[in-house]
């Protein structure tokens, strides 16, 4: 009898999860209000069939998958090397930085939302030390583009809080 490696592979999470995006997404579009005029469900018809669409996928990816090659993935992404743990991490606070420029925007304004996102994210490319530059840059690129788009281009963008 064979000993066959498994090749590690992310299927079977990937299934799961599209199972519960569906169904999530699904509960959330039948929840949707319904049509004042015409058939009431005309408006959750297509963002239905999306949440369909993600369930039989992730049942097929779920039952083509093998969960050993999932867990052996897993057991992969804990044991790796400091410097892909370092690489996660950045991907990871990218990711927040950005949700965070998504939902401050409007409230703070364009430069310094963007001021904030930039910094961040120059902070985390270039690390801690370069600072002062990353904060030069930021407020460079941030006020002269609204300079730009406001002033030369005539496309507003959300001011600041205080110029309302």
């Amino acid at each position: 009898m064979e000993n066959k490696k498994v090749s590690p592979n992310w299927d079977a999470f990937t299934g799961i999860f599209s199972i519960a995006f569906g169904l999530i997404y699904g509960g959330m579009t039948y929840a949707m209000p319904r049509a004042a005029f015409g058939n009431p469900l005309d408006p959750i018809y297509f963002p239905m069939g999306v949440a369909v669409l993600a369930i039989i996928v992730g049942g097929i990816l779920l039952a083509k998958s093998n969960i050993k090659a999932s867990i052996q993935a897993y057991v992969d992404l804990i044991n790796e090397d400091e410097t892909k743990k370092f690489d996660r991490k950045r991907i990871l606070y990218t990711c927040i930085v950005s949700i965070g420029y998504a939902l401050l925007f409007d409230t703070l304004g364009y430069v310094i939302s963007t001021f904030f996102f930039l910094f961040a994210m120059l902070t985390i490319t270039s690390g801690i030390k370069a600072w002062k530059k990353s904060a030069l840059v930021a407020v460079a690129f941030s006020v002269s583009v609204f300079f730009i788009f406001n002033t030369l281009l005539a496309i507003s963008l959300p001011p600041l809080p205080f110029m309302g």
